[in-house]
């Protein structure tokens, strides 16, 4: 078989294009890769010339890909992360579990993935953890892209072709300020708890889009609504009395505890999910990837 043309590629030249890929700068890319500028440009130059085709668009000062740019950002992708697979798995048959653990998870998982981590981490010691705390639509944009390892959420798309685990209970509870009328009140009917000042994330958060169906198969609407930027802005507003908000159970654990949160007892809630562990169907884990989805579900022994 005649040998490719590729080749001639190099992997300093696939790491060197990924870099201006993620940080749209062939500037920023030349400081974190240690390099000057011309010496980005260079390579981009040979990278091109090796190809025969354009690998950006220069729009003013905007870079953008071709569509023979994207074709080797995804094969470029592929292949730095099947050489870190195969990393680790020369580190495994040498009996060291060893590599990087890059992880996405959504905004409420932030409350108990540390403590996973840290009891993985003391299982594995040599395994480095890169985590992206996300909302719903980013987990969303970073599987598509295979961004990550393990994307850990807790509502899952029904158009996608993912390989999930649950591994958690994730319950969408209803609280408000301890003074609050409701509070201490017993079943209360969604529709008269539709009459509140509702907080909510933005329009990408995976507790909103679960509680906006829940509504919608309720025929319910929250007609008054404040949105605010994170799961802390939110429990501080109802805290402070700007409304009542549906939260993840763990996200608000020690506001309960400490009084300064109420739960409100509401009709079909708590609203009951999992948290999974999500990946592409047909990806290949790591074997760090593999160990870690093993310890999120219990099971014991070696990947």
């Amino acid at each position: 078989m005649k040998p490719s043309y590729l080749n001639r590629l190099t992997l300093r030249q696939i790491q060197v294009f990924l870099a201006v890929c993620r940080l749209h700068s062939y500037s920023k890319a030349a400081e974190e890769l240690a390099l000057t500028q011309p010496a980005v440009s260079a390579q981009i130059r040979q990278l091109e010339a090796v190809i025969g085709e354009s690998l950006f668009d220069y729009l003013g000062k905007q870079l953008y890909l071709t569509p023979v740019g994207l074709a080797l950002q995804r094969a470029g992708r592929d292949l730095l992360q099947r050489l870190v697979g195969l990393e680790m798995e020369l580190a495994e048959l040498r009996g060291v579990m060893q590599g990087t653990l890059s992880l996405a998870v959504e905004s409420s998982a932030q409350y108990f993935m540390p403590a996973e981590l840290s009891v993985f981490g003391a299982q594995y010691p040599a395994v480095a953890v890169v985590l992206e705390v996300v909302n719903h639509g980013e987990a969303l944009r970073r599987l598509r892209e295979n961004l990550d390892d393990l994307v850990v959420m807790g509502q899952l798309p029904h158009d996608r072709a993912l390989a999930f685990t649950p591994f958690r209970d994730n319950e969408l509870i209803a609280v408000a300020a301890p003074d609050h009328p409701l509070a201490g009140a017993q079943a209360i009917p969604l529709l008269q708890l539709s009459v509140e000042i509702l907080l909510v994330r933005e329009a990408g958060s995976g507790t909103r889009k679960a509680f906006d169906t829940y509504c919608h198969e309720q025929s319910v609407v929250f007609r008054r609504q404040r949105q605010l930027g994170s799961l802390e802005a939110i429990k501080r507003g109802v805290q402070a009395g700007l409304g009542i908000a549906i939260l993840p159970r763990e996200a608000c654990a020690s506001e309960l505890r400490e009084g300064q949160l109420v739960l409100l007892d509401v009709r079909g809630l708590p609203l009951r999910r999992s948290w999974c562990a999500v990946y592409p169907r047909g990806k290949n884990l790591t074997p760090v990837a593999a160990a870690f989805l093993q310890h999120l579900t219990g099971q014991s022994g070696a990947v």
